[in-house]
């Protein structure tokens, strides 16, 4: 952060600075505040020991500021930005405040210098935040700032004995070479089948797959229906499959006459109060779409995500472009909750991205 927003002579008035060692107890009184969890996904168990490691080094991407009162940090600021090659001009803010400190501004003055780091340093032109239907202070303040609702992601969040809704508010300032790329194509028609698929069979991963499954994440078909990208390397798949999956994910193969032709994966969220959610995705090569394939893999997964896991929210990402896939989701209960604009950039255009869930009441 530049000086000149970094500090201020009037010891009265609020100062903004990046995050100290000597925070730290500061950030976990608020960080552990009962109002604070009310208004977050945060916990008011949180140790000390937790907080202290989560501000020990810097994070990738992971901007962070705190707003001193008086000597005292009393509001703390973070800035995430996506590293992903193709997302990297999407920037998620957050802040919490200390209750004591509630309608003095203080919030709107942060949120303010995030907001300079986006646009004037970073160059992240989408910016988005989820908040809580009951934060109308955070919701106003979103709005003032040209902030625009996209959806509301249902029962995301729980807290407080319920299930809570979360509305994604974004603000776009996209330049005008961006503008010029929106108009979408058809994806073209793959080649056909290669054969029989009655032996097909449903089955967790295994050494061996990364050869069948990088083939597949860098097929351009493929590339521009999920997030990889036709330049990915063999590496790349065996980083993912070299270790044990992290806790949460849980992965299944779609694999005939030897081959994988397509992968499932749900990722249960791994926030204590987000655990009854967990996101999916899938990919088919696509040679073999057209064939059901996908509809294998959804029933599979989603067998274990209602009675294994529990789970009751499943979401997914679908390119609005890709009518096909969404209409498969559609067929197994999902539901378009809203629309995330310049969601990421491939194949030379900008696709709108719906986001969807499947709620098992």
């Amino acid at each position: 952060m530049p000086d000149k927003v970094a500090m201020s002579s009037d010891p009265h008035q609020l100062q903004i600075r990046p995050i100290h060692p000597d925070d730290i107890p500061a950030l976990h009184a608020i960080l552990s505040h009962p109002a604070v969890a009310r208004q977050t996904d945060l916990l008011t168990t949180r140790e000390y020991s937790q907080t202290a490691a989560e501000f020990q080094a810097a994070q990738t991407g992971l901007h962070r500021l705190v707003g001193i009162l008086n000597g005292r940090v009393v509001a703390y600021g973070w800035l995430q930005q996506i590293t992903r090659p193709r997302m990297k001009h999407i920037a998620s803010p957050g802040l919490v405040v200390h209750p004591d400190h509630w309608g003095q501004g203080i919030g709107r003055r942060l949120f303010a210098v995030l907001l300079d780091l986006a646009d004037n340093w970073l160059n992240t032109w989408r910016v988005e935040l989820s908040l809580s239907p009951d934060n109308a202070a955070a919701r106003h303040m979103a709005a003032a700032a040209g902030f625009m609702v996209e959806g509301t992601m249902r029962q995301a969040v729980f807290g407080d004995g319920r299930f809570h809704d979360a509305i994604l508010y974004t603000r776009l300032r996209p330049p005008a070479a961006a503008q010029t790329r929106l108009t979408s194509t058809p994806l073209p028609t793959p080649p056909g089948h290669p054969g029989d698929t009655s032996r097909l069979i449903i089955r967790p991963a295994r050494p061996g797959d990364e050869a069948d499954l990088n083939e597949i994440w860098r097929n351009p078909l493929v590339a521009r229906t999920t997030l990889q990208l036709p330049s990915q390397e063999i590496w790349v798949a065996r980083s993912r499959f070299g270790e044990p999956p992290p806790p949460g994910l849980h992965r299944l193969m779609a694999e005939t006459d030897g081959r994988v032709i397509g992968m499932i994966s749900i990722f249960q969220n791994q926030n204590p109060r987000r655990m009854h959610s967990a996101t999916l995705g899938m990919m088919v090569a696509p040679d073999y779409w057209g064939q059901r394939i996908g509809s294998r893999l959804m029933a599979a997964i989603l067998e274990i995500a209602d009675n294994w896991l529990d789970l009751k929210r499943v979401e997914l990402e679908v390119n609005a472009d890709n009518p096909t896939a969404v209409h498969l989701y559609e067929k197994f209960g999902f539901e378009i909750e809203g629309t995330r604009r310049f969601q990421a950039f491939g194949d030379g255009r900008w696709p709108d991205s719906h986001f969807m869930a499947r709620i098992r009441e």
